[in-house]
């Protein structure tokens, strides 16, 4: 189980759901403002992060939500952040509600290069929102479109969502 508190300023995920009710059942995500905190305390500090390992990829995963959360409270304070895992395992790493807006839905890769099996399960999600933002993040400097998702690197990320 990965648990990410931030000591200083909580960043906290709930579950995303219509229902208020089902949303505080689910379990929230917790990120610390800092991952070196998290691998301290899980006394990983001294293990390389490779490319193309899982905890990589759950670094990057980090370091972009608390970017994007940092910088949403500061210019939209009224969006809230969270995730969505249905009972089979599928998940989207964010779910920007906006108000005023459609929802953005974020999936987060640390690959160098995207291709159609990144973005299928969040093409799939799409369906259930009223036309969503779908954006595929990640570290491929290539931006194009998959199934009607865009896909860009991080740093555009932040442009497209209007947060930087």
């Amino acid at each position: 189980m990965h648990l990410y508190i931030d000591l200083l300023d909580p960043e906290i995920e709930d579950a995303y759901h219509r229902s208020i009710r089902k949303r505080q059942r689910a379990n929230p995500k917790f990120y610390f403002f800092d991952s070196g905190v998290k691998r301290s305390l899980d006394r990983t500090l001294q293990v390389s992060l490779n490319v193309g390992t899982y905890e990589y990829g759950k670094a990057f995963e980090h370091i972009v939500v608390t970017q994007i959360a940092h910088l949403s409270r500061y210019r939209h304070p009224d969006w809230r952040l969270s995730y969505l895992r249905t009972g089979s395992g599928a998940e989207i790493d964010l779910v920007i509600e906006r108000p005023g807006q459609s929802e953005a839905l974020i999936e987060i890769k640390s690959s160098q290069r995207v291709d159609e099996r990144d973005v299928r399960g969040l093409a799939r999600f799409s369906g259930d929102f009223t036309n969503p933002t779908a954006l595929c993040v990640s570290q491929d400097p290539t931006r194009m479109r998959i199934d009607g998702v865009l896909c860009v690197h991080w740093r555009d990320a932040l442009t497209e969502l209007g947060l930087a």
